[in-house]
């Protein structure tokens, strides 16, 4: 199954996915018998619970028809006649809809009623939060030899692999560098590690876009990747002058030497590794345009603790919003409140309310929006909500 790269959730590839409340509703297009505009079935469709087609005139119900002896029905608010629009194979008996004109991409969600060419996205909606991923399908779609040239196969890329493997040419030159530094261990030392950097970069590069997303909403000392690029490459130079300025030096440690020269090409390599890397974060960003992390969007973010919030106390119970704070690790606590069903009572004066019990929830989610705790917060209590129908209060003042 695909991961969505916002929440990083896995959801069911092939479906049908509403933008706007994230229902799966695959099985319901699947069901070729329903209507796709209202919900009717049309095969279980009876014309006389039907609604008249002509413009203007929204007469439904079992009153609304009238069936003639030979057959015919007939509107009884305009008159019309509907015979041959409710005989017609294909027509859906209540809203009109030709089963032939459906569009999948067109419809209403008959969980939310979200409708338009836009409320439909098969495969790259995450139905938790609302994610498109179409770019992380083309990007999946490259596979990785494809990937692997778009983060090597440009000026920092090549100079990363140079470094990493530049050291396998001191052997060449151990008439000059071998009275100053130990030739197998700088060779050995320096391509290992500088391999295993460009390496490391390379395999981090969703991670390092996280990283730089995270920087704009969590606390604490989160310096940016091109700030270690940087310090890195002055690391470098910096031995590199050092070396060259002292490795002829009598009294001069072979040890430190070789340190100092295994040392240029970890550091090079460890920067341009990183300016590649960088460079692939801004492809994705600009030009995949991969969804933005969960943590990054409040409002999604928010939609997920809810719906999970939801889940672990009750799918039927509303949650409304009271406080919402973010955590140093871009995660959120939040204020919930939610209330029973209505009850009417009866004052100590004779007035009769209507009350409802309200519980508060505090709810702690890490940056992707698992919950990390749920607690209820307080005490419940009663709390009046509005003055009820003249019904329900005779109904009170009956007992």
């Amino acid at each position: 199954m695909p991961t969505c790269l916002s929440c990083k959730r896995e959801y069911l590839a092939g479906h049908f996915y509403c933008r706007n409340c994230g229902a799966d509703n695959t099985a319901w297009f699947a069901q070729r018998n329903v209507c796709s505009r209202c919900g009717a079935d049309l095969k279980a469709g009876n014309p006389k619970k039907a609604r008249c087609p002509r413009p203007g005139c929204k007469a439904e119900a079992v009153i609304s028809y009238q069936e003639l002896p030979d057959g015919r029905l007939i509107c009884r608010q305009c008159g019309s006649d509907n015979t041959d629009h409710f005989t017609k194979l294909g027509i859906c008996p209540r809203c009109g809809a030709d089963q032939a004109s459906w569009n999948l991409d067109n419809t209403r969600c008959p969980q939310c009623g979200a409708g338009g060419t836009i409320a439909y996205h098969k495969e790259n909606i995450c139905p938790y939060c609302g994610a498109d991923n179409s770019g992380a399908r083309a990007l999946r779609a490259q596979g990785g030899g494809r990937q692997l040239q778009r983060f090597f196969v440009n000026p920092v890329g090549i100079l990363a692999i140079i470094f990493a493997l530049g050291p396998l040419i001191t052997p060449l030159m151990q008439g000059k560098l071998g009275l100053y530094i130990n030739i197998s261990v700088c060779t050995v030392l320096a391509v290992f590690l500088s391999c295993l950097i460009v390496f490391f970069s390379y395999s981090l590069k969703t991670p390092f876009r996280s990283y730089s997303w995270s920087r704009r909403v969590k606390k604490g000392l989160r310096p940016p990747l091109i700030l270690i690029m940087v310090v890195a490459l002055v690391a470098a130079l910096a031995l590199a002058l050092l070396f060259i300025a002292t490795y002829k030096d009598e009294g001069s440690s072979k040890l430190l030497n070789s340190l100092m020269y295994s040392g240029i090409f970890i550091f090079f390599s460890l920067a341009f590794a990183l300016a590649a890397a960088l460079q692939y974060v801004q492809y994705l960003d600009s030009e995949m345009q991969l969804p933005e992390p969960i943590f990054a969007h409040e409002d999604r973010l928010l939609r997920v603790i809810i719906e999970s919030a939801r889940q672990r106390l009750d799918n039927r119970t509303r949650l409304y919003l009271l406080e919402m704070e973010r955590t140093h690790t871009s995660g959120a606590k939040i204020l919930f409140a939610h209330y029973s069903d209505p009850e009417y009572k009866t004052t100590k004066d004779g007035k009769i309310i209507t009350v409802q019990e309200e519980r508060k929830t505090l709810v702690v989610a890490d940056e992707w929006g698992n919950i990390l705790s749920l607690r209820e917060k307080g005490v419940q209590r009663l709390t009046e909500i509005k003055k009820p129908p003249e019904t329900a209060v005779q109904a009170v003042e009956s007992q």
